[in-house]
């Protein structure tokens, strides 16, 4: 039912929902996931989401750590620092996200939400990392893309992409990522916030 011209790019309005929070207060993202359909990628990111997240029924909204979005009702999560095992075994029920469920069982408080979907065979996370305000865009993508390497999974980039987004560089990075013979397509939006930097992905099995 998951193959790979079934996964679109997501997470436009995640991504964007960290440009929308107010630089002096206490952050806190809000956005909406969109259901995977056809792959279509655009030859320029040109989102129109207007920073305002509308409530869609039948969703849920998902909170983590300085973080919500409303996903469709198959997911379940939040932060996993405060649920860590709970998450991490529902991420592990699913064979092809064992290896995430190691790393996030490792060190949970790198991650600000996790979302599984089980019946789906798809996860969301998001990740926020310090990142020196010099340090361009392009340059973290590449750091993103070597620290994507595990002992136990190959990943195999599909596309890397910087675009340009409300005067800022925004990354752009999918991957195909093996744990044995259980493959998936993984899907990054970076967003700079001063000097941090969100990461939104999604991922799903890609047969």
């Amino acid at each position: 039912m998951k193959t790979a011209a079934r996964i679109l790019a997501v997470l436009v309005p995640l991504a964007t929902a960290v440009l929308a929070c107010d630089p002096l207060a206490t952050p806190t993202v809000l956005g909406n996931v969109v259901a995977p359909t056809i792959l279509t990628l655009p030859p320029v990111w040109t989102p129109t989401w207007d920073g305002k997240p509308s409530p869609i029924p039948g969703w849920v909204r998902i909170s983590g750590h300085q973080v919500e979005l409303q996903l469709p009702a198959t997911y379940f999560g939040g932060d996993p620092a405060a649920r860590t095992e709970e998450l991490t075994n529902l991420a592990g029920s699913l064979p092809r996200y064992a290896w995430l469920a190691d790393l996030v069982r490792a060190d949970p408080a790198a991650y600000a939400l996790l979302a599984v979907d089980p019946a789906g065979e798809s996860v969301v996370t998001v990740t926020v990392r310090d990142v020196p305000v010099d340090r361009t865009m392009a340059r973290y993508v590449e750091t993103w893309i070597a620290n994507s390497a595990r002992p136990t999974t190959i990943a195999t980039v599909i596309e890397r992409n910087v675009v340009h987004f409300r005067d800022q560089d925004t990354g752009r990075v999918i991957l195909e990522i093996a744990a044995g013979d259980q493959v998936s397509w993984q899907l990054s939006y970076l967003v700079r916030r001063e000097g941090q930097v969100w990461a939104f992905t999604f991922a799903v099995a890609k047969d």
